[in-house]
């Protein structure tokens, strides 16, 4: 059998006793996805403490919602979702746009493209041309609408698949292609206007 299989029967166990009130498993399931939750939301509101806030709310919501939950998507897609929209509600209600800070290295923990790991012999200038690059990406991602971003955190920052990406934001696979067309151009265009 397949790691994913092994890991999808142990996701699905630990669902089914956590429905059941199991808080033990629920705990489990927490650890398993928390992470990437947190991952997530940071990248939609980029402040430690308000990403820390939403994912408890992200959990908080989908402890109380664990019986809608119907397993036709992967967990993870659902718990996703429930944190896209909890960070989207979040920054609705406070009226502003997400604040980043160059010095919030944790916000590239997770990139896999704009963030290889420097190697032992980088040269300062190269470093210093990342971390522009970094900043320039993330200055123009702020600038997308609330779907090209989501598709875009999604697929670039968080390596999720089409089909992933479309059970989370409840899509069809070729909407979420071409707003990540759309998404990619733009930040392109937003990259190369900045100074």
């Amino acid at each position: 059998m397949r790691q994913s299989e092994e890991n999808r029967k142990i996701v699905e166990d630990l669902v089914d006793r956590a429905r059941d009130g199991d808080e033990d498993a629920f705990g489990e399931l927490m650890q398993m996805y928390y992470e990437r939750t947190y991952s997530v939301v940071f990248n939609l509101l980029h402040n430690i403490e308000d990403a820390r806030d939403v994912t408890q709310q992200t959990w908080i919501k989908a402890w109380k919602g664990l019986a809608r939950y119907r397993g036709s998507s992967e967990f993870f897609t659902w718990i996703y979702r429930i944190a896209t929209f909890a960070g989207y509600d979040f920054l609705r209600k406070r009226g502003r746009r997400k604040e980043f800070g160059v010095e919030d290295d944790a916000v590239f923990d997770s990139m896999q493209d704009v963030d290889a790991p420097a190697s032992k012999t980088s040269r300062p200038d190269h470093e210093l041309e990342r971390q522009e690059l970094r900043t320039a990406f993330f200055t123009a991602l702020d600038k997308l609408s609330p779907k090209h971003k989501t598709v875009l955190v999604l697929r670039e920052i968080e390596g999720l698949s089409y089909d992933e990406i479309a059970e989370a934001t409840k899509s069809r696979r070729g909407t979420v292609m071409s707003r990540l067309f759309h998404a990619r151009r733009k930040v392109q265009e937003l990259m190369q206007e900045q100074p």
